[in-house]
């Protein structure tokens, strides 16, 4: 075969030195001898009409000639290297390339766990939301279908001179105007609190039906940029006052196991419209009027008298003579307990109000603290008049008798 056939050859992608049976270093004996028995064992004589047979001794003689030249196996030599290594090169970039689409498919499923895991604590949180508001719609509905039949029964005129005791009223506030939601950092001592100590904690302020502890999510409590992880738990009070009450409260509570809660809100973020109304009446009529009653009348002083007193002003310690700044007085210690509520329809307050408002008794709750903090401000601002006045005389002696 001429050396320009062999230099053709030489460049083929076929491996002469598998199917002759020998390595780049065999010697020129070696492959004479390998030849010899890849001739016998495809040639046309042994094998007969088989195609296959008969292109592999066809390859076979070109082998031999294309090795046995030192020129035209040098060429082959080369073209075999670099062949292989980039054969090489390719396996190795692919096993990366498997490697690196592995680890990309385990973070997307690591994501997409922690983003299921996020949205189920959403939707279990609405879910919690709906059922409260539904509860609170149906009890709403039953609490309107009774005013209407007490209407039918009774007229407002003759109730409104009843001297029967008022009755206990039960709360016809929907849950989810009576719960609040509770957040604080689980770091340091903020992973201990549990169930009962919420419960010890926040019955100060009223009494609960019951205390929901949520999975910790990372939030920014307080002035903080920075996320953090934090627990979350809803708390529904027997009576929107209790609920009124905390969240009022909290920020003057001190010590060391409140310091571990960073805030107190309602559960919807905004506080409940029976409220506002409230207080947008009690701005306008500090006191309502409350039915007859047998026996003397009781103001809201009597209850205080009776143990329920809020804390009295005290001068602050940072003045030698005790004027300056007073501390506001906590009205927590309101009890729904301490007042009876008459019957909606022979209430003169019952005209007006919807269905998602507070009952009577709650209402006269709300205003009567509203009504006992204005009191006390107008007090102390007295007081500390009095005071001034009562510095300025006596500066103004000293400097007579000095002259």
């Amino acid at each position: 075969m001429s050396s320009g056939d062999l230099k053709d050859y030489a460049t083929s992608k076929t491996d002469f030195y598998e199917l002759l049976g020998v390595i780049p270093t065999s010697s020129q004996k070696e492959l004479d001898r390998q030849w010899r028995k890849t001739a016998l064992r495809y040639h046309p004589d042994k094998v007969g009409n088989d195609p296959v047979a008969k292109e592999k001794f066809h390859l076979a003689q070109i082998a031999y000639d294309l090795l046995s030249d030192p020129t035209s196996k040098t060429l082959y030599d080369a073209t075999r290297s670099a062949r292989l290594q980039k054969e090489r090169q390719r396996e190795l970039f692919a096993g990366k390339r498997k490697e690196i689409i592995h680890d990309l498919e385990a973070r997307e499923r690591g994501v997409k766990r922690a983003r299921g895991e996020e949205d189920e604590e959403e939707q279990k949180l609405e879910s919690l939301v709906r059922r409260l508001g539904e509860d609170g719609k149906r009890r709403r509905q039953e609490t309107e279908e009774a005013l209407r039949k007490d209407l039918e029964q009774e007229t407002t005129e003759t109730h409104l001179h009843t001297d029967s005791p008022m009755p206990n009223a039960t709360s016809t506030v929907s849950e989810l105007d009576r719960t609040i939601k509770v957040r604080w950092p689980l770091a340091e001592s903020g992973a201990s609190i549990e169930e009962s100590d919420i419960t010890t904690l926040f019955s100060t302020f009223g009494k609960i039906e019951s205390v929901t502890l949520l999975t910790p999510k990372e939030l920014r409590l307080g002035k903080k940029k920075k996320k953090q992880l934090a627990a979350i738990c809803t708390i529904q009070y027997a009576s929107i006052v209790g609920a009124h009450a905390a969240v009022e409260d909290f920020p003057g509570k001190k010590g060391q196991e409140w310091d571990r809660f960073d805030s107190v809100s309602w559960v919807t973020n905004r506080e409940p419209d029976s409220i506002t109304n409230a207080a947008a009446s009690s701005s306008a009529a500090p006191s309502p009027s409350t039915p007859a009653r047998e026996g003397p009348r009781h103001s809201p002083a009597s209850f205080l008298e009776k143990g329920d007193r809020p804390a009295t002003p005290t001068p602050s310690g940072n003045q030698p003579d005790g004027h300056g700044p007073r501390k506001m007085p906590s009205f927590s210690s309101f009890s729904s307990a301490a007042f009876g509520t008459p019957k909606r329809s022979s209430s003169p307050f019952g005209k007006g109000l919807g269905a998602s408002s507070p009952s009577l008794e709650e209402l006269t709750m709300i205003r009567l603290k509203n009504a006992e903090k204005r009191r006390l401000v107008e007090a102390l601002a007295r007081e500390d008049e009095k005071a001034a006045a009562a510095e300025a005389d006596a500066g103004g002696g000293n400097g007579d008798g000095s002259g």
